[in-house]
């Protein structure tokens, strides 16, 4: 690779915060497109499972084509152009289900970075995986963090179709820039994705899965839980911004301990103090369970650079693609597959917080997971 390790590095911190934006703006919309179509819990979470199901689906057979190919660079312009077409189909949409079908392009687009953008960095830094790819999880962070306040503040001062359309420019923008300053990666047509899926890896797969699609149920409803206990849309959006901002500390710090402890030493911790903190939320009201919604959070995107420098660690160089993308994959699919399930469950609770406190048990699930994930050798892979 002819491109600066540091450039590569600066222009996916970049890509990451465009990225994981808008991959985490829905739950902003949920409220206005509840009100406007009329929906209940059940079908929003029909639509957020819509809206991450092909980024479930494709990660890994679009990791291990970008492997065999070579062409990441390409992968990734295709990702964000795709994901712009999605959103502004949304904003043009009339009815409910129109929007359900045209977010699976969302997921399409959703589907081409990671396990690009992993490749790239670690191939960038193999000696330092771990901190790197916590350093680009903090683009990722500001994404997150800058989503909720935007959109609620965009539909407030104009509309929720207008802020759709918003959101298709940094798209475009992103896949320029990549575009100007990534260069194509070596081909390695003999890499298969049966090649990458080992018990291994499928393991780390599912504890991270269990975190993430845990921590991703909170994040969904959190804004419409909070409309429907009476909150200001817009106060909703902003205190779901300032609570993601954690990620911005948490993966980093994720980074930075899997380099020094290892792996399975911080999905037992992060595991661990999750189920606490969904039992803290079931046992709790206002600021309290808030508190732990919060934390809940943080320990979902500390183990983001975690499972990625995992992946990368128990696969070849050559198949990192195809690795990042089955942790994601499955990941994505246990949570696109959770999150109707939970809308379903509030509706016949009556009650939100009751179907999310129900998640408790998959949360312990996942401690126990966690203690037997293996503890590959921190050095590169061969």
């Amino acid at each position: 690779m002819s491109v600066r390790p540091r450039t590569v590095l600066l222009t996916l911190v970049g890509a990451h915060v465009v990225n994981d934006f808008y991959s985490t703006v829905l739950p902003a919309f949920l409220p206005a497109l509840a009100e406007e179509f009329d929906l209940d819990y059940s079908e929003l979470g029909v639509l957020s499972f819509a809206f991450v199901l092909l980024t479930g689906v494709l990660q890994p057979v679009l990791g291990n084509a970008a492997d065999r190919s070579g062409r990441r660079r390409w992968m990734l312009m295709f990702g964000f152009s795709v994901g712009a077409v999605g959103f502004l189909a949304m904003a043009a949409a009339p009815t409910f289900w129109f929007i359900v079908g045209v977010s699976l392009l969302c997921g399409l687009g959703g589907a081409t970075y990671h396990p690009q953008a992993t490749a790239y960095i670690t191939s960038a830094y193999p000696d330092r995986r771990g901190s790197m790819l916590g350093i680009h999880g903090w683009g990722g962070s500001v994404g997150h963090f800058l989503a909720p306040a935007a959109v609620v503040l965009t539909i407030s001062a104009f509309n929720w179709r207008l802020a759709m359309v918003g959101i298709a420019v940094p798209l475009v923008i992103a896949a320029v820039a990549l575009r100007v300053k990534l260069d194509e990666t070596p081909a390695t047509p003999s890499a298969t994705l049966r090649g990458a899926m080992t018990p291994q890896l499928v393991l780390v797969a599912v504890t991270f899965g269990i975190v993430y699609m845990v921590g991703r149920s909170f994040l969904t409803f959190f804004v419409k839980m909070l409309v429907d206990e009476g909150w200001e849309e817009t106060s909703a959006g902003v205190l779901l911004t300032i609570l993601l901002l954690v990620g911005a500390v948490a993966q980093p710090l994720g980074g930075w301990a899997f380099d020094r402890i290892g792996g399975r030493k911080v999905y037992t911790i992060a595991a661990g103090s999750t189920a606490a903190l969904v039992a803290v939320f079931g046992a709790t009201n206002g600021p309290p369970s808030l508190m732990a919604v919060t934390g809940i959070a943080f320990f979902q995107f500390s183990l983001f650079p975690v499972a990625l420098a995992q992946a990368s660690q128990l696969v070849s160089a050559a198949q990192t693609g195809a690795a990042t993308g089955l942790v994601f994959g499955i990941s994505g699919l246990m949570t696109a597959a959770a999150l109707p399930a939970v809308g379903l469950l509030a509706e016949a609770v009556g009650d939100i917080r009751v179907a999310l406190a129900w998640l408790l048990p998959p949360a312990l699930l996942g401690v126990a997971l966690a203690r037997i994930t293996p503890e590959p050798s921190r050095s590169p892979a061969n």
